[in-house]
């Protein structure tokens, strides 16, 4: 796929004068072997966890947070 276009400097000026700004993000490489063999394991860990501890009753008694109100 390789690297997207890079803006001009007229296009990087316009930009941040009009409120932006320049960030790079990293995300994992879900076509590394290494990444998708970690990932299995958290799912797993979090299948079981669920089984063995009532994951949904835990966060049930917990109760809502603020990102469940309206």
């Amino acid at each position: 796929m390789g690297r997207p276009r890079e803006v001009s400097e007229e296009e990087r000026a316009e930009l941040i004068r009009k409120g932006y700004r320049p960030i790079e993000v990293w995300v994992p490489d879900l076509d590394n072997e290494t990444v998708r063999e970690q990932l299995q394991e958290e799912a797993r860990k979090i299948a079981e966890a669920d089984k063995a501890e009532g994951v949904m009753d835990w966060l049930d008694a917990v109760g809502p947070t603020n990102w469940d109100k309206p």
